[in-house]
Order: structure tokens, then C-alpha cells, then sequence
């Protein structure tokens, strides 16, 4: 069983993971929308994936079980539903 502390870390942690996540997707998406170069876009897309599995490799090395890491991914879908909300409101207000 995981104790509350580590729960809130690990919660946070994959808050973290997201947030990174999307800020990366943000920057790629933006770069080719403006005409950018698609290796670039590329490029972000293999750092997003690296970011996931180096997140998930290292959970593994700590000794993370699947409960903590079910807790990370909760934090980042929080965040992910958090960043979505957002940007809808904001797209509402601007329409």
C-alpha cells in the first residue's frame, strides 16, 4: 500500500510529467501551424515521447509499484482535463 505522502509526491510528479508534456506539444504544434520545419516538429514529438518513457523508466527503477504509477497518471490526467478546461474557456470568451 502506498502512504499518503507518497501518493501526493507521485500525483504531483505526474502532474509535472504532464504539464511538460503539453507545454512540448503546445511549442510543436505552434512552430508548424506558423510554417515551421516538419523535422522540428518531429524532433518535439520524439522529445514528448522520451519525456513519457524516460518518466516511466525511472518510476520502474525506483521500484514504483502499479498503484504509485496509476497515482503519476491520475496526476497528469488531472492536469491534461485542467489544461483542456482552460483553453476552452478561453476560446468561449474569445468567440
Amino acid at each position: 500500500m502506498t502512504d499518503p505522502g507518497t501518493a501526493i509526491a507521485l500525483f504531483a510528479g505526474g502532474g509535472g510529467v504532464g504539464a511538460l508534456y503539453l507545454g512540448l506539444l503546445w511549442a510543436s504544434v505552434r512552430q508548424l501551424a506558423r510554417g515551421g520545419r516538419l523535422w522540428v516538429y518531429l524532433f518535439l514529438a520524439a522529445l514528448r515521447g522520451g519525456l513519457v518513457l524516460g518518466a516511466l523508466w525511472w518510476a520502474l527503477s525506483l521500484g514504483v509499484s502499479a498503484l504509485g504509477i496509476g497515482i503519476g497518471l491520475a496526476g497528469l490526467l488531472v492536469t491534461r482535463a485542467g489544461v483542456l478546461r482552460a483553453t476552452d474557456t478561453r476560446h468561449r470568451r474569445n468567440a
